[in-house]
């Protein structure tokens, strides 16, 4: 499949489908994929796998953790991209590496696929498995592999934006200890983007993403507080909120706080945590339609076709370079941390920009 995969110039796993489940794929696709294996000197059956054979489509979801509502959300869109007789298992990722990628290991030949939604398996593992059947990768890119990631600067255009207008010029980004990729790029576009609005920006931590390595971000941004704060989590920037309250900096009047994942702690913090909103539904349906071989679903409106144009024209880069990867635009939820007085005015202003998402 590897030769056969170098020689069309697809991934394994797109001839994996052509050779065992060619229906799952365009038609003209499937048969020049076999053509091709025959030409090379590999003899196929004359006819392939029926449909019937198949049986129902099962396929596999690794997380890391699935208590936090996140996962939910990414298993609700890859079983809505299945057929009627189609499920997903989910399974979490244990704390032994090696015990996590033996699992995987024995799920090949049980399963139609597996999307790998956590760092817990190394990127040679995760290779090998993509010899042998359908791989999605999510929230890191993998050379080699088909990923679907978030792209944060899409959101943080509209939130910097926002600060930017209120006249707020200093940003502190608060990173975490875990996430390795997640957390590069969402440094990253703060930086980007910081240059080209001339907002000062800085990094802090690493911490904990949890509401105590916020409050103590808080502790140490007390003598000199920013005008605002990006934390990597909305559990960091509750935290914060608690934190700087708690020594009499008031949020958003001295400083305006943003997190990320619009996680259930968002809207319960007082005041209520803006944030920028991971498209985790579709993130989970568009790596289904790898793993099934059809071209992904992205569901980005015109309005973010525009925003992400803007961006590139402007010099910000992509979160990856990787032709296998397929990037999904983030949005902004505006809520109380950011401190809006006019919210109607202020949201249709920066919409003709960036393309907001009301809050919720």
């Amino acid at each position: 499949m590897i030769d056969v995969a170098a020689k069309a110039g697809v991934s394994p796993s797109t001839v994996s489908r052509a050779l065992n489940n060619p229906s799952r794929l365009n038609s003209q696709t499937a048969s020049q994929i076999r053509s091709l294996a025959r030409s090379m000197g590999y003899p196929l059956p004359d006819h392939p796998p029926s449909k019937d054979a198949t049986g129902p489509v099962m396929i596999t979801f690794l997380v890391q953790d699935t208590s936090n509502g996140i996962s939910s959300q990414i298993l609700a869109g890859a079983q809505e991209a299945l057929p009627e007789q189609g499920a997903v298992g989910i399974i979490e990722a244990g704390a032994e590496l090696g015990h996590t990628e033996d699992l995987l290991e024995q799920l090949v030949g049980h399963t139609r696929g597996i999307i790998l939604a956590t760092d817990q398996v190394r990127a040679s593992t995760a290779r090998r498995l993509g010899r042998r059947l359908p791989l999605a990768i999510l929230n890191r890119p993998m050379e080699g592999l088909p990923s679907v990631l978030p792209d944060a600067s899409t959101g943080l255009a509209q939130a910097l934006e926002l600060l930017r207008r209120q006249g707020r010029r200093s940003v502190v980004y608060i990173a975490s200890r875990v996430g390795a990729w997640s957390d590069r790029s969402r440094w990253e576009s703060v930086q980007a983007l910081s240059r080209a609005m001339g907002l000062e920006c800085r990094r802090m931590g690493p911490v904990d993403p949890t509401v105590q390595g916020g409050r103590q971000a808080a502790a140490a941004l007390e003598q000199e507080p920013p005008d605002a704060v990006v934390a990597y989590n909305d559990l960091i920037a509750a935290g914060v909120i608690l934190g700087l309250q708690s020594k009499g900096i008031t949020v958003p009047d001295r400083v305006g706080v943003i997190g990320f994942d619009n996680t259930m702690v968002a809207p319960v913090v007082k005041p209520a945590v803006a944030t920028i909103r991971i498209p985790r539904k579709a993130i989970g349906h568009a790596a289904a339609d790898i793993l099934l071989g059809r071209k992904p679903e992205t569901g980005q409106s015109r309005q973010q076709s525009a925003l992400i144009a803007r961006l590139r024209k402007a010099g910000i880069p992509p979160v990856t370079e990787d032709p296998g990867a397929l990037t999904l635009p983030t949005s902004l939820i505006i809520r109380d941390s950011l401190g809006i007085l006019d919210f109607e005015r202020t949201r249709r202003s920066i919409a003709e920009s960036a393309g907001m998402t009301r809050p919720r």
